[in-house]
């Protein structure tokens, strides 16, 4: 009887012991499960995570940009002056050539003869002054006359030389052929324009300002464009005190130097022009966002909670802008993270 209690006594032991093991691991299971929280319960414990900084009082620069077309100092073009086709052209586009360098000739047709007659006129008068020399010599003719029949010799060259330079295409002066109109056969006709001859050590950028922006504009003022990848800095040369009656705007030009030729004629390119600095507060670009016609900021309050600020801008550049409503200076801005933020929620600041 007593080995029967004893064991008894033994499993009722076993069973309050496993019992008890049961209910330690109900609870560190109940423990488990209250931390177990949801992404939101975390945020809304902890706050929702966030980049800020110190939005600032300083100097920044107002950058505009403009948009024009590069053509090149003391641009000329160089005319035809006969309608005869086009027999040889003796350059190529990116040619150096010399003032009255011959570009092109003509192909003779036979409908203009000014030049043919022109020289046979010279050998007519160029025979009849040496025998009046002769006669001279003699006494025959009066000094007189023999002037007045140099004369008419030295006339009778210049139309030659006139009527040669007609038959010609040459170029107007010294540079580059930027351009070339036509090719071999073609008939550019009287007053057609060949060729473009400039000087490309230095190019002008032309810009059309409008009324608004034109007083931005300094003379001497520092303009940069950039070209593949390269960038290219040049003066303001010319403000003109007057628009342009057509088109109402201001044709101002930018002068730069060009001795590598990275700028040419025809290239459509945008100045960044400083136009001014100013102080006022000033915040990363990234930190506004536009929504509804507003801008606004989203800042971070003592209590760490968020704060939606509708805020106006100033001077725009790449990095940063200015803010001219809406911020005192001091606060701390959200620059990542805002898209999940409510008015009011509270901010976890990470790095």
């Amino acid at each position: 009887m007593n080995k029967t209690f004893k064991n008894l006594l033994t499993i009722a032991t076993a069973s309050m012991f496993l019992v008890a093991c049961g209910q330690q691991k109900e609870e560190s299971t109940e423990q488990v499960e209250k931390k177990a929280t949801t992404i939101e319960e975390i945020q809304k414990e902890k706050g929702k995570p966030a980049r800020v900084v110190k939005a600032s009082s300083s100097k920044i620069t107002d950058i505009r940009k403009f948009s024009g077309s590069i053509e090149g100092m003391q641009q000329n073009s160089a005319i035809c002056k006969m309608g005869d086709p086009i027999a040889k052209i003796n350059v190529q586009v990116g040619s150096s050539v010399q003032k009255d360098q011959v570009l092109a000739e003509y192909l003779f047709t036979g409908d203009n003869t000014q030049y043919q007659q022109a020289e046979e006129q010279v050998k007519l008068l160029e025979a009849s002054t040496q025998r009046l020399r002769e006669v001279k010599e003699k006494g025959g003719i009066s000094q007189q006359d023999m002037d007045q029949a140099e004369t008419q010799l030295k006339i009778a060259k210049m139309n030659l030389e006139t009527a040669r330079r007609a038959t010609l295409i040459l170029a107007p002066e010294a540079g580059v052929v930027t351009e070339l109109k036509f090719k071999v056969g073609q008939t550019p006709g009287v007053g057609g324009v060949l060729a473009t001859i400039a000087k490309l050590n230095q190019v002008i950028l032309k810009l059309n300002v409008t009324s608004q922006d034109i007083g931005y504009f300094k003379k001497g003022a520092e303009a940069t464009v950039t070209v593949a990848g390269e960038k290219i800095k040049g003066k303001v040369s010319l403000i003109p005190l007057a628009a342009n009656p057509t088109t109402r705007f201001f044709p101002v030009e930018v002068t730069f130097n060009n001795k590598d030729k990275k700028l040419l004629p025809g290239m459509y390119v945008t100045a960044e022009l400083e136009t001014r600095q100013v102080n006022g507060i000033v915040v990363p670009t990234e930190a506004v966002v536009y929504r509804n016609g507003s801008n606004a900021i989203w800042t971070v309050d003592a209590e760490g909670k968020a704060r939606r600020k509708l805020v106006k801008l100033g001077v725009q550049t790449k990095d940063y802008i200015q803010i001219t409503e809406g911020l005192a200076g001091d606060e701390s801005v959200i620059v990542e993270g805002m898209s999940r933020m409510n008015d009011g929620d509270k901010v976890l600041v990470v790095e």
